[in-house]
């Protein structure tokens, strides 16, 4: 991939761009091991693959990270793209998105002792769940929430979920990156690293939940990202590392 094909469709969407071809990009900045800021700085398998793809690609991304909403919003907003974000028709409305960069398994984690059997959206009704602000849990998901047929208690990190599951204000939390999500989320907290034992995840997760790229509209970005899509499948042995 030449430089300055990839610079051509840059400089389409210029706006998003500044003087170095620096493309902004927002993502959540507490969700171990997918993407975290660790003191100011991006850490993650997300961030790892943008900088694969930056020589590729000849353009450096400068990672913004914050709580997932405020991500969201400053992305909607069309200040940058938003890195780790689950695609639905919703969004598809307000953004373009690239391939998948990442599949993420939301699992159900309960205490030890308290499992229940789970097949079907209908066995989860009635039971107290903690999930993440702002996030989608696939639109089968978001649809049973809007018609009331399941519950979601919101928080802004995984840290928080089970500390209170652990606490009993939980019947269930929603934990992304399947048992390495829930192994990273324990080893962030002491209270969590002592009562590890106590957190089982159930056999069938909630849902593969794969991640991607997107911009809004408003930028006009199709171009940069069927660049981003061409270097991704050049990398694609190494970020599946």
């Amino acid at each position: 991939m030449k430089f300055w094909s990839i610079l051509f469709a840059l400089i389409t969407w210029a706006p998003a761009l500044v003087a170095d071809d620096t493309i902004p990009v927002f993502g959540d900045d507490n969700y171990p091991p997918v993407i975290w800021a660790d003191k100011g700085e991006p850490r993650g398998e997300l961030p790892r693959i943008l900088k694969l793809l930056e020589p590729a690609m000849g353009v450096r991304f400068r990672l913004e990270l914050s709580p997932w909403r405020r991500a969201y919003e400053s992305a909607a907003a069309g200040r940058g793209g938003l890195i780790g974000v689950s695609l639905t028709s919703e969004r598809q409305k307000l953004f373009d998105f690239s391939d998948p960069v990442y599949g993420d398994n939301i699992n159900i984690v309960v205490l030890r002792g308290k499992e229940f059997s789970y097949h079907e959206l209908g066995d989860l009704k009635g039971k107290r769940l903690g999930g993440q602000l702002g996030a989608s849990y696939g639109e089968v998901f978001d649809h049973a929430l809007q018609q009331g047929e399941v519950a979601v208690e919101r928080d802004t990190s995984q840290v928080q979920r089970l500390r209170k599951l652990l606490a009993g204000r939980l019947d269930a939390a929603l934990i992304g990156n399947g048992q390495a999500g829930i192994d990273a989320t324990i080893a962030a907290d002491p209270e969590l690293q002592r009562n590890r034992d106590r957190f089982v995840a159930l056999d069938r997760p909630l849902t593969v939940d794969q991640l991607y790229l997107a911009f809004p509209k408003s930028m006009g970005a199709t171009a940069m990202l069927q660049q981003f899509n061409a270097a991704l499948r050049t990398i694609r042995p190494l970020a599946k590392r």
